[in-house]
């Protein structure tokens, strides 16, 4: 019996052991469970193009930011104060000194920065920084000319009224003429400084016995690479705006920009290294060979900027496109493992460099957007540039690595010892150029179907039950661009739907730039499947039908009615097409669209902004009105003559108001004078008896 009872003593003692044992696991269990993390939802993955361009516009503001409030624009008498009343201003009147100053090369090129951002952006933010600090210098200029013009007193703003040199206002000139050709209005409020500024560039600046712009700095007959900015950018500019305005000497200006073009790469180019070197001196037998990056970058920033105003046809546009495409590729090989480039290209044991490393970014992002250089070779370099650029802007916006300004060396210690400083103007241009370039370039880096759908939503995607459409078919008179207003220039069909009830739906298919024949050729056939019956086409082409047949854009169409076609060789692919008559396209949108049971309205252009005089516009009427008048009776359609209606009402309202509030430059309209043809196309329809007019408010 005892003996039972010991074993059974045993096997208790063993059963609690056990189930201590089996406690303390569970409670060691526990607590490991415990002090594990809870399990979260995984993170949604932002896009990395979304994350870099998030990341670049939060680079542009703070620099924005920054810059915003430390460069006022505000003159000063001797004693400081505030000088409101510009009849006052004396030998002793100065700019309100800020961080950098506002009139200087460095902040050309900042305005042209902050220009570029707010068009690529939306944000007129960044324009109206530039624009009030370029109309204040403007306004104050006449003043300031007078007083010495009167008195010939050295004053401290003598530079605005005699440039020492092309520094002084070249780069101020280029941004000046690019701020008319976004905004023509307010040319008016400095117009007076961009001429007298362009004419020391174009006439009065040194030039050797060949026509090169030069210096007599260091010594007599010195041709510095920076030179290339500051005065081929404004001058190509220059005759952009001729162009714009009508003026005579627009063929001249282009043609000096390509020889000047030209001119540097004979003096500067070294083929062996694939870059220029930065500077040339007529007395020495061996100039300087130094490749300091930000000439480079001065270089390669003004080919861009010439390009993208030269006309297709221009000679010698071939070679400035070529030898930009060759500076790239070379350049490319100079980057840094960094991302960044060395302030002397060639030596990896000088400093890495922050302007010139934004302004190569830019170049290089600026012609794959553009198509000049192939995207797949280049977009990394870009990419990986701007990753390292970024990291220079601080917390509060200032751009860090940038070199000095820096004359011509004569040895290699001179550019590595040139110090950096967040003082160093010349950074904060290049980085706001670099930016707005790369939110394209990321933007553009989208897959292509995401692309296109955000672009260009499907034709008739914005039907609504039970209600009639209207489709708008042409250029960028109808739509400029996105549509957004970009540059201040608009199209009468981003407010047509204003003037409209709410029991029709306005759709704008137009695209800049598209003649009636290459709309017809690449846009239509995308377009037609959604009209239905019911719907109302406006149909308005000509602006762009004057063009060549095959070469350039191609987009040219044959005078005149007829079904007669022209069989061209395309220079873009080398393969035929057949070109028919401007009328002939208009037959083909009016026989398809009422096939779809549309009903098709014509419109002739929109005026240009072209007048024999102060009251006398010039008309379409032996071309482009006539033959949408001949095909539309043909077809027995309604016929607008726009392009009549419209000029006399520009007439009644004088060349002098016409030019200042309603066109943006030739051809295009501002806002206020897109929303004014919108008002003349309902009268219009009104007047002829269109059912359209039945939905006007």
């Amino acid at each position: 019996m005892k003996k039972t009872f010991k074993i059974i003593a045993v096997l208790l003692v063993v059963l609690m052991g056990v189930q201590s044992g089996f406690a303390q696991r569970a409670g060691r269990q526990q607590r490991k469970e415990e002090s594990k993390p809870a399990v979260q939802a995984a993170p949604v993955r932002q896009n990395p193009n979304e994350r870099q361009k998030a990341a670049t516009l939060e680079v542009i503001d703070r620099i924005y930011n920054y810059l915003n409030g430390c460069t006022p624009f505000e003159l000063v008498d001797a004693e400081g104060n505030t000088v409101t009343d510009f009849s006052k201003i004396d030998h002793n009147t100065t700019l309100k000194k800020g961080d950098f100053g506002i009139n200087t090369y460095e902040w050309g090129v900042t305005y042209s920065g902050m220009m570029l951002a707010s068009k690529v952006t939306g944000d007129q933010k960044y324009a109206k920084y530039a624009y009030d600090r370029i109309k204040f210098l403007g306004q104050i200029f006449p003043y300031v000319k007078k007083y010495y013009d009167e008195t010939g007193y050295q004053m401290k703003l003598q530079y605005m009224v005699e440039p020492r040199f092309i520094d002084d206002c070249g780069a101020m000139c280029a941004a000046m003429i690019k701020a008319s050709l976004a905004d023509p209005k307010s040319k008016y409020e400095y117009r007076e400084l961009l001429d007298h500024w362009f004419n020391f560039v174009m006439y009065k600046e040194y030039r050797m016995s060949d026509g090169i712009l030069a210096r007599h700095r260091p010594t007599t007959n010195s041709v510095w690479l920076d030179d290339m900015y500051m005065g081929i950018t404004p001058i190509a500019y220059r005759a952009r705006l001729s162009a714009a305005e009508r003026g005579d000497l627009t063929q001249k200006f282009y043609n000096e920009a390509v020889n000047q073009i030209m001119l540097f790469k004979k003096y500067l180019w070294v083929p062996e290294k694939g870059i220029y070197r930065h500077g040339w001196i007529e007395s020495m037998s061996e100039h300087p060979d130094y490749y300091w990056a930000r000439a480079n970058g001065w270089a390669m920033l003004t080919m861009s900027d010439v390009l993208d105003v030269l006309p297709a046809n221009t000679q010698g546009r071939d070679q400035v496109l070529e030898q930009l495409k060759t500076l790239i590729s070379h350049i490319a090989t100079y980057q840094s493992g960094e991302g960044t480039w060395h302030q002397l290209l060639d030596k990896n044991d000088s400093y890495l460099e922050t302007s010139a490393s934004a302004m190569y970014v830019y170049c290089i992002a600026h012609a794959i957007n553009e198509g000049w250089i192939d995207r797949r070779a280049y977009q990394d370099i870009a990419r990986n540039g701007w990753n390292a650029v970024m990291k220079q802007v601080n917390a509060l916006g200032q751009v860090e690595n940038t070199c000095v300004g820096t004359g011509l060396g004569f040895t290699p210690v001179f550019y590595y010892t040139r110090p950096v400083s967040v003082y160093a103007a010349h950074g904060y241009g290049p980085v706001l150029l670099a930016a707005a370039e790369m939110l394209k370039l990321l933007d553009s880096n989208e897959a292509p179907q995401q692309m296109m759908a955000r672009r260009f939503p499907a034709a008739g995607s914005a039907r609504e039950e039970g209600k009639p459409m209207v489709f708008l078919a042409g250029d960028s008179t109808c739509k400029n661009g996105s549509g957004t207003g970009s540059g201040g220039q608009w199209g009468w069909g981003s407010f047509f739907g204003e003037y409209l009830n709410d029991q029709v739906v306005v759709e704008n298919d137009a695209v800049g730039g598209l003649s009636s024949r290459t709309f017809y050729n690449n846009n239509w056939k995308n377009m037609l499947p959604a009209i239905q019956e019911g719907d109302y086409v406006l149909i308005q082409f000509g602006h762009n039908d004057e063009a060549p047949l095959n070469t350039g854009r191609a987009r040219g169409t044959l005078d005149g009615t007829g079904d007669e076609k022209q069989t061209v060789v395309m220079e873009k692919h080398g393969g035929p097409e057949d070109v028919y008559s401007y009328g002939h396209y208009i037959r083909m949108y009016i026989r398809q669209a009422k096939m779809r049971g549309a009903i098709p309205i014509v419109l002739s252009p929109t005026p240009q902004n072209r007048w024999a005089s102060e009251n006398s516009i010039a008309r379409f009427d032996n071309k482009f009105n006539k033959w949408c008048r001949e095909v539309a009776e043909q077809e027995g359609v309604a016929f607008l003559d726009f392009n009549d209606l419209a000029a006399g009402e520009y007439e009644k309202l004088g060349k002098a108001k016409a030019q200042a509030e309603y066109f943006a430059d030739g051809v295009h309209t501002t806002e206020a004078g897109a929303k004014f043809n919108c008002e003349l196309i309902i009268r219009g329809l009104k007047a002829i008896g269109s059912p359209l007019a039945n939905y006007a408010k």
